[in-house]
């Protein structure tokens, strides 16, 4: 098991740190405390990383990097990413078991009357 400080934790923007900004606050700042790098990883529109920032700092997020990409999948390899928050399958099907990927509900991929997740 690895020490909790060696851990790349990328998290989600639209969908993930947007819809639960207060529990990220308190949950990148934590690990990054103890030594964990933060990624923000969102797939908006290229030059938008000003506003990215401006709207982070709004939720208080700690962070080390944000990479505005469609291609998260191959970012989190690249840099060796080890935890994935992120709100949509097709950021993540992808990786390899050795990413734990935490999927975040929202009311567009899990039917909460019939307690289902949706494809």
């Amino acid at each position: 098991m690895e020490a909790a400080g060696s851990y790349k934790i990328a998290v989600d923007l639209d969908g993930t740190i947007s819809e639960y900004p207060a529990f990220f606050k308190v949950f990148t700042k934590a690990m990054a405390l103890a030594g964990c790098r933060i990624y923000v990883i969102t797939d908006r529109q290229p030059g938008t990383a000003r506003e990215v920032r401006r709207e982070l700092q709004q939720y208080g997020i700690t962070y080390h990097a944000i990479k505005i990409t469609g291609e998260k999948a191959a970012y989190i390899l690249k840099e060796g990413i080890n935890v994935l928050f992120d709100d949509m399958n097709r950021y993540f099907a992808g990786l390899p078991e050795e990413v734990a990927v935490f999927k975040i509900r929202q009311k567009y991929n899990f039917d909460f009357r019939r307690q289902m997740w949706r494809d």
